[in-house]
This record gives C-alpha cells, sequence and structure tokens, in this order.
C-alpha cells in the first residue's frame, strides 16, 4: 500500500503535454484524493488533471474549477 495513495498503486504516471496524472491500482482499490492531488501537485506542479485507473478501466478523475480540485 502506498500512504500517499491510500492504496496499493500498480502505476503512476504523467503526460506532461496535457498536464495530466495517471494512477493505474489493482481490482479492488481506490486512491484517497487528498493524497493523491498532493502526490501530483508536489512532483509535477503544473498538473491541471489527474485520472485514476482501477484494473485498467476508468475510475474517477480529478481537475481544477475555479482553483479548488474537485472529484467528477
Amino acid at each position: 500500500m502506498s500512504d500517499l495513495f491510500g492504496c496499493a498503486v500498480e502505476t503512476v504516471k504523467y503526460d506532461y503535454e496535457k498536464h495530466t496524472g495517471h494512477v493505474y491500482v489493482p481490482i479492488g482499490n481506490c486512491t484517497d484524493m487528498k493524497g493523491t492531488i498532493e502526490f501530483f501537485k508536489n512532483a509535477f506542479p503544473h498538473v491541471v488533471h489527474i485520472i485514476t485507473w482501477c484494473d485498467w478501466e476508468l475510475d474517477t478523475q480529478y481537475v481544477i474549477h475555479k482553483g479548488e480540485w474537485i472529484a467528477i
């Protein structure tokens, strides 16, 4: 388990052109929103979009809306 993400993590990727982070977790896991956002903000300060994938299928997306991170 990753303390930052709050669950088991298989892969973390970042798309520098789109300023988008990707987190891949195994089935039965879900990320901690706050920890995931903090990880990407610290590692990639220009991040504006984070996508989580569970068992390689789209799970949750986090975006900045009016200065606040929200889940969509």
